[in-house]
Parts: C-alpha cells; sequence; structure tokens
C-alpha cells in the first residue's frame, strides 16, 4: 500500500512539473487573451452606460421609464456577462446584449474586424407565422432542406422558442414587431459575426415539414462562410430612379436616403423629371432597400412629386416638435454636422444656416445647464432650398412599396405618404423606431464604434416602435424587382 501510495505521489508531482514547465506558456497566454478582452468589454460597457446617462434623450425621459431602467439594471447584468468573455466575439456579444435591452434602433455598435460567420447551408424566411427555407447553399457536403419548406424546431426548441429566448436578447428585443422576426429567422441557421449569441449552442438537426407535407429530420454542419452567405444576407439596394412603365404608370425608386455626391447630381436629374409626370394615372414609391439617412432626400422627393400644398407637411405633423438632449457631445455632433453642411450643401445653402443656428443654441444651451433645447419648427423644403418644389403637383393614384428594413427617415417618408387620402401600401411591414433619432457617435476603448440618438419627437403620430403594416402583404422575394412591380400592378 506504501509502495502504491508512493507511485501515485509521484504520479500526481510528475504530472505538476509538467505542467508548469511544459503547459504554462500557452495557457499563459491564453488566460492573457481572455483577461484583455474581460477587461475591454468592461471599460467598453462603461463607455456606453456614460454616454447614454450623459448623452441620450432616454435616459431623462420621464415619459420612458423602462429605459431609464435598463440603463443601470442592464449594465450589472452585462458586467456579469462579461466574466465569461474570453474573445472579440464574446466581448461584441456582451456589448450588445447591453444595448439591445434598449429597444432602440439608432443605439447601436460597429465593429473594425469581426471575423467571419458560419452557418449550416441555409437561411429562413418568414411568411405569416411560418419559418421557411429561402435560399440554400450550393455544394453543401450533406443534404440540405429544399427551399420553401417548414422549419418546425432545432434541437429541442421550436424555432419562435429559440429565436425569442436565445438568439432575441442579442439583436433585437422588439418582438412585437413582424420585422424584427423576419430578421430573427435569418438569424437561426447563421452565426452571424455581425449580431454574435454569447455561449451559443448551435443547432444539430432540425425538424422539416417539406413542400408536400412530410416531415423530415435534417442534420446540420456548419461552416465557415467562403462568399455565399454574405450574397444571401446582403440587402440589394435598387438604383434611384424614375421608371415609366408605360400608359401612365410610373415606378420611383425612393432607395437611398443616404446620396453621395454623384448620387446628388442623378438625383436632381431625378427631381426635374419627376416634376414632368403631372398627368401620370399611377405613381409608385417604391422604398424597398431604404434604411434611413437624410430626410431632406424624402421631402425633395414628395415635393416634385405632390407639389408645394404638401411642401410644409413633408416632416412631421404641425404639432410635432424636437427636443435635443443638452451635452458637449451633441455639441460635438452638431460641430461636425455643419462642417458636412459646409461642404455638402455650401455657407450660403437654408440647410447650413439651420444647423448653424442650432449649433449655437446649443452652445448656449450648454453655458446656461439646461438639459434640454427645443429645435426650431423648420422644414426641410425650407432648409433644402426647395430645390424639388412643383408647383402643381401629382393628382393621380399613388402606392407605396416598403420592405422590413425601413426604418428612420424612410419610416418619416411614409408617414406623410400614407396620410395622402387614397394611397395604396404594399409589400412587407415596416420595421419601426424609438421616438429618439439624430445619432452621433464615439470609438470605444476596443476601437469599436458606438452610436446613439440626441434627440426626441414630441407629440409624434406615429408611436414608440410601431410600425406601418400594408394593405397587401407580399408573400415571395421581396428583392426580386420584376416580380415585386408584377405583383403590385395586378392589385392596383
Amino acid at each position: 500500500m506504501t509502495c502504491n501510495a508512493d507511485v501515485f505521489l509521484l504520479r500526481r508531482l510528475f504530472l505538476t512539473l509538467f505542467m508548469l514547465v511544459v503547459l504554462p506558456p500557452f495557457v499563459l497566454a491564453d488566460e492573457a487573451n481572455a483577461k484583455h478582452w474581460r477587461d475591454l468589454t468592461v471599460n467598453d460597457l462603461s463607455v456606453i452606460r456614460q454616454l447614454i446617462i450623459t448623452s441620450h434623450p432616454g435616459a431623462i425621459d420621464s415619459d420612458n421609464e423602462s429605459f431609464i431602467e435598463w440603463v443601470e439594471r442592464g449594465y450589472l447584468e452585462a458586467s456579469q456577462l462579461s466574466k465569461r468573455v474570453s474573445s472579440r466575439k464574446d466581448s461584441q456579444a456582451v456589448l450588445n446584449f447591453y444595448i439591445a435591452g434598449f429597444k432602440d434602433g439608432h443605439v447601436r455598435l460597429s465593429q473594425p474586424d469581426k471575423g467571419k460567420s458560419s452557418w449550416a447551408g441555409f437561411i429562413l424566411d418568414m411568411r405569416g407565422q411560418s419559418f421557411v427555407v429561402k435560399q440554400v447553399a450550393k455544394n453543401w457536403p450533406i443534404p440540405l432542406p429544399p427551399i420553401d419548406s417548414e422549419v418546425i424546431s432545432c434541437g429541442n426548441k421550436s424555432v419562435r422558442e429559440e429565436l425569442e429566448s436565445e438568439i432575441s436578447p442579442y439583436i433585437d428585443r422588439r418582438l412585437n414587431l413582424q420585422s424584427t422576426w423576419l430578421h430573427l429567422a435569418q438569424q437561426l441557421t447563421v452565426d452571424d459575426a455581425n449580431y454574435p449569441v454569447l455561449a451559443r449552442d448551435l443547432s444539430k438537426s432540425c425538424l422539416v415539414a417539406l413542400p408536400n407535407g412530410v416531415r423530415q429530420n435534417f442534420t446540420l454542419l456548419w461552416q465557415e462562410d467562403s462568399g455565399q452567405l454574405e450574397a444571401f444576407m446582403r440587402q440589394p439596394q435598387p438604383p434611384q430612379t424614375l421608371q415609366n412603365l408605360g400608359d401612365g404608370r410610373y415606378w420611383i425608386h425612393v432607395s437611398n436616403f443616404m446620396p453621395s455626391a454623384a448620387d446628388n447630381a442623378s438625383l436632381d436629374k431625378m427631381l426635374e423629371a419627376i416634376k414632368s409626370i403631372n398627368d401620370a394615372k399611377l405613381v409608385v414609391l417604391d422604398t424597398r432597400g431604404n434604411r434611413g439617412g437624410n430626410s431632406l432626400v424624402g421631402a425633395e422627393i414628395l415635393s416634385a412629386l405632390l407639389g408645394s400644398q404638401w411642401a410644409k407637411s413633408l416632416d412631421r405633423p404641425s404639432r410635432a416638435y424636437a427636443m435635443w438632449r443638452v451635452s458637449p457631445f451633441a455639441l460635438s455632433t452638431l460641430n461636425k454636422a455643419l462642417t458636412a453642411m459646409g461642404n455638402d450643401y455650401g455657407k450660403d445653402s437654408e440647410a447650413y444656416k439651420f444647423v448653424f443656428g442650432l449649433t449655437n443654441s446649443m452652445e448656449f444651451a450648454l453655458h446656461e445647464k439646461t438639459d434640454w433645447l427645443r429645435q426650431p419648427n423648420t422644414s426641410s423644403v425650407d432648409q433644402e432650398g426647395s430645390r424639388g418644389l412643383n408647383a402643381q403637383g401629382f393628382k393621380g393614384k399613388l402606392a407605396l412599396v416598403t420592405d422590413s428594413f425601413c426604418t428612420s427617415a424612410c419610416l418619416d417618408f411614409a408617414d406623410v405618404v400614407l396620410a395622402i387620402p387614397g394611397v395604396v401600401h404594399l409589400g412587407l411591414s415596416t420595421s419601426g423606431d424609438t421616438l429618439y433619432i439624430d445619432v452621433g457617435s464615439q470609438t470605444l476603448p476596443s476601437g469599436a464604434q458606438f452610436w446613439l440618438p440626441l434627440k426626441v419627437w414630441r407629440d409624434r403620430t406615429r408611436g414608440n416602435n410601431k410600425s406601418y403594416d400594408p394593405q397587401f402583404v407580399f408573400n415571395g422575394d421581396i428583392n426580386d424587382t420584376a416580380a415585386v412591380q408584377k405583383w403590385v400592378l395586378d392589385h392596383l
């Protein structure tokens, strides 16, 4: 017994010495890397929290107690999660967890180095309440469910349960929006580098109902994206153009509210062309691919189409007004915007003068130590010099097409169009946004870019995180322009 005990102790001693002599460089390197990312996560969370507290209007908005409550509760929960961080991917997941809890699409994060996504060879779409296969990879090593199959469950959870409990907390918690479910559906079979989930347990199989109704289990093989996934996930943006469909019918792609200098030159030509279609029978305003941007662009397009009678109502209903949260960060953001306005429109433009006045007012408000600054009620048409103004205006039938990405300035555009009597809304439900808007950004200690809004709308007709749901819902590929156009014209 003594001999055996001695042998046992010698083995323990040898193993301990082996670990001390041979393994430490690797173990210590891994632990050092993990500690590096844990520390960065803690620092990033602290900066985000502080920016929210000092600069986001929601942090002092008495009408939004849930936002104020999440600032601290969410910070504590994310701080606990940060103890499990061991990589950049983990760090991003924890930051996204905190950000998603604000349920504010304008609070967001962009990483300079995201790494690559992995996927299971197919991605889902949502049609009605069903989750169906939308795209499949070519030359996948194992069989994949065919397009239009319905995915019922993966692992031991239904698709809806998996999306709600495991994925939504890190990506989008606005489960009241149909568009949120559609976007989450794409994440079920994608380990997305843009939206990582902390310690995600990737499903090994899914139960699928084939197009003929037969149920079948499919084993999942997860592989790093080699280029196919990126093409499937990217949202196409049709060129912003006016298209004559014949017989007095016109299709306007209202797809780009963030135009470059070259895009602005094309926009000028399009605005002139729109002014000449006053006698058209039908105009379809197609916002597919539009994710928001500068609301001035939408105002110009509507001014060119609808005429001067609508010019003063292009931004918001007249009773709505905006309040800026007074902060050094807001002043810094306005100064940057002022420089951009000078470069893009010139210092003699109404746009530049508007931002110049707002910047001076913000500086004065900071000096006076006030919390809020009311934005002057000046319309976008006035700011832009009315380059799109049409003296007469289109009087025919009007239709609006939206996809699930329509948010921010795209929703502002929809506000005005859908207020016009007789307009027909087709396509998919839009996204939604909070009453908070106009963003600024700051680089975090990790190098990531953090964005947050700086002002709040009061008395806006459209509610907080409310979507627009179309009269006619498109059940095909919303990015297929030819199919969408045929379907729309068949319904008008």
